[in-house]
């Protein structure tokens, strides 16, 4: 917890000075004042990710959607989600392949570092909730077909702090590569460790929207 709490304090510092780049000056009645998000320039963006993670120990598919609004260029807020799904293993007690999936989602926010540079920096963190589903599946060769089944159901909260390597390539369209790293409450499935989700995640991800 002591990283956590030390990442949103220079989460903050990285906000305030990010800010500073992109202030503006108003002048009203002979009176100069600044802002610190720059006064009322508002955009937003929606976005569409990838990525790999280690769920459980093994290979894991991450794929993600969010959208907000962007404040003075620098300081974006809004809603993201996520989903995932592990490798498929053979669990002997229950006699079939067995895989953990799931999803979370919640509010992000996410200073961004010189936004008008061709190639620049931005910090997200996700704060929210989810929920997990270790599931099995069966194969049936005589007619080609499926069943799945959910063993155990979970929900947990997730932090998830992440840095983003953003590339400019329109005035619509940002892609990013991005790390982040996911800490959770302990998952309550008795075939599956507690901090199973505890990992990182490495991907890209399409932004589209007012930079």
């Amino acid at each position: 917890m002591k990283k956590i709490y030390l990442f949103i304090a220079l989460l903050f510092c990285v906000t305030i000075l990010s800010a500073q780049d992109e202030e503006v000056v108003y002048h009203d009645s002979d009176e100069e004042f600044k802002t610190i998000f720059g006064g009322k320039k508002v955009g937003g963006y929606g976005g569409l990710g990838f990525g790999y993670s280690r769920i459980e120990d093994k290979h894991a598919i991450i794929f993600d959607a969010r959208g907000g609004v962007i404040l003075g260029h620098s300081f974006a807020i809004g809603f993201g989600g996520v989903g995932f799904i592990n490798d498929y293993e053979y669990n002997q007690a229950l006699n079939r392949e067995v895989s953990l999936v799931g999803g979370y989602g919640g509010i992000f926010a996410e200073p961004i570092i010189f936004p008008r540079s061709r190639v620049h920096l931005s910090f997200p963190v996700l704060f929210g909730i989810g929920g997990a589903a270790y599931t099995s599946w069966v194969k049936d060769d005589r007619d080609y077909t499926q069943e799945n089944d959910v063993e155990e159901t979970a929900v947990f909260m997730i932090i998830e702090p992440g840095v983003e390597l953003e590339f400019n390539l329109t005035k619509f369209m940002r892609l990013a590569g991005f790390f982040s790293y996911r800490y959770t409450s302990d998952l309550d499935l008795t075939s599956v460790k507690p901090d199973a989700l505890v990992n990182y995640t490495i991907g890209a991800r399409f932004k589209f929207g007012k930079f």
